[in-house]
């Protein structure tokens, strides 16, 4: 009788925790390109059209897990109560990404760009189409929204939100807990924690 050969161990699937709409655009993203099953886990025992595999984050069992919440107070904190294992760094396009220094928990999504010399800390999203420039640092659980771009050399302290098409120029520092609004334009050092809007951007609160 042939020798059979032997058989591929299963990859178990990935546990996503947040079953809203950040959570399915990463799980539609890891199907294309990573070609990986995931399960989904939420604080919600229902949500219509997806099957909650886990109702809680104590609940989760021998799955690796990425926290896919946009939220960066909520994601922090998930972080910190999870008991099982963190997912590695969650990279879509490999080809875009030219840093290794990423996180455990991060997320690159697709069309995004990570270039050289570039560190990106834990549980940070960078999401669809955002632009992480060369030599940049992100700090831990910061949110790069679709379409944002953060210059070289600059610096994010830990919990920065930079939203939608909103720029960072290059060598800007900001404080931590910031969040830069929609389309605005950083073009000095951040120094205070809050919200800042417009180009050049201002803090409103």
């Amino acid at each position: 009788m042939p020798n059979s050969a032997p058989e591929t161990p299963a990859v178990p699937a990935l546990c996503l925790f947040g079953a809203g709409g950040h959570g399915r655009v990463v799980a539609s993203q890891m199907r294309r390109f990573l070609q990986r099953q995931v399960i989904f886990a939420d604080t919600r025992a229902e949500v219509p059209g997806l099957e909650i595999a886990f109702q809680g984050i104590e609940a989760i069992h021998g799955h690796e897990v990425v926290i896919t919440i946009g939220d960066n107070a909520v994601r922090r904190e998930l972080h910190a109560q999870l008991q099982a294992p963190l997912s590695a760094a969650l990279v879509m396009e490999p080809c875009r990404v030219f840093s290794d220094q990423i996180g455990a928990g991060s997320q690159v999504l697709a069309g995004a760009l990570v270039n050289t010399g570039a560190s990106i800390g834990r549980g940070v999203i960078v999401n669809s189409g955002a632009i992480v420039e060369h030599d940049v640092h992100v700090g831990d659980f910061c949110h790069l929204a679709p379409g944002s771009v953060v210059g070289g050399g600059a610096h994010l302290d830990a919990n920065v939100l930079v939203g939608t098409n909103a720029t960072v120029l290059p060598g800007i520092s900001i404080a931590g807990e910031t969040i830069i609004g929609a389309g605005a334009v950083v073009t000095q050092d951040i120094v205070r924690s809050g919200t800042y809007i417009g180009a050049p951007a201002r803090q409103i609160a």
